[in-house]
């Protein structure tokens, strides 16, 4: 399948409040649903959509495979307070399938070169803001949790770009620790990253992983586009020890007419995106009474991203 073009672009009147609006900066396109969870429907560069884009039918699973799978799964979104639902920690607040912050309306302030959402949470004393600022060749992207409470705030975040398996054509990880099979619940034995890129791009269709990279050695990585385009993500590895690797070359759901063809690479903060489990083990964000705990991710556009690991493996 051939990548969607995006619309030419156009400046559109500048909206706090709605259902959906864009923003053109550069090379740079991005559609954005405020109502819809703060979702980024559509980024593109020069007319490249770099994630999955939105259905043309949607219906939802006739089986139950979480409250995440009951509505469109494309594009971007954040995952905050958790991934994986569960109970907050200390208290009986049901945090639901991928976080909360998705299933919210978001706010909306607007500059010529940046875009700043930010939203409030229903279930906790928290805000969570996520600022994209763009330049010709890169989006920098700024995240910020406050909190407005009297106690200690546990926290995970997790970005959540989907980008189609089908469009891929190499994956640059850092060297790891471990890898944890998290479909199969066991470590992967003699995993290498060189093991592992060749292992995801060459499953066949119907097949479905979920790994944890446990202990990366650095927060960069990167995927590059059948198109030559690659995105190369730096992130602080001091906050985000662990890659979560969501790869479904359709395989999910497991239903006719309604498998996706997607893959995420997630920094995650812990060893898993379950935030009760990061937090027994000591591994999740917090942030203090009154504080606001801030990071930043860099997504750079290249075009050299396999010729270059090319050469290093060479010169290895």
């Amino acid at each position: 399948m051939s990548n969607k073009k995006a619309v030419s672009p156009h400046r559109s009147k500048h909206r706090s409040t709605g259902t959906d609006a864009e923003f053109n900066y550069g090379p740079w396109h991005v559609e954005y649903l405020l109502n819809d969870g703060g979702r980024l429907s559509r980024i593109a560069f020069n007319e490249y959509d770099l994630l999955t884009t939105e259905p043309s039918g949607f219906c939802p699973p006739k089986h139950k495979h979480g409250k995440y799978e009951d509505r469109p799964v494309y594009g971007y979104d954040d995952c905050f307070p958790s991934v994986v639902a569960c109970k907050f920690p200390g208290a009986e607040i049901s945090i639901p399938d991928h976080g909360e912050v998705c299933w919210l309306a978001w706010q909306l302030s607007k500059e010529p070169d940046s875009l700043t959402f930010l939203v409030r949470s229903k279930l906790l004393p928290a805000v969570f803001k996520r600022k994209m600022i763009f330049t010709d060749s890169s989006v920098v992207w700024n995240f910020e949790v406050l909190n407005e409470g009297n106690e200690v705030l546990p926290f995970q975040h997790s970005m959540h770009p989907l980008v189609r398996v089908e469009d891929l054509r190499w994956i640059e990880l850092p060297e790891f620790g471990s890898a944890l099979d998290w479909n199969r619940n066991r470590i992967v034995d003699s995993m290498t990253r060189e093991k592992l890129r060749n292992f995801l791009l060459s499953l066949p269709k119907g097949s479905v992983e979920m790994l944890f990279l446990r202990d990366i050695k650095s927060g960069e990585m990167g995927w590059q586009y059948s198109n030559g385009l690659s995105v190369r993500t730096k992130f602080p590895v001091e906050l985000f020890p662990t890659i979560g690797i969501w790869w479904n070359n359709g395989g999910y759901p497991d239903e006719e007419g309604i498998r996706r063809n997607e893959c995420a690479f997630e920094p995650t903060a812990g060893n898993t995106s379950v935030l009760t489990q990061a937090y027994a083990d000591g591994d999740c964000l917090s942030v203090g009474p009154g504080g606001r705990f801030a990071w930043q991710v860099i997504w750079e556009i290249r075009t050299d991203l396999k010729e270059r690991n090319d050469h290093a493996l060479t010169q290895y």
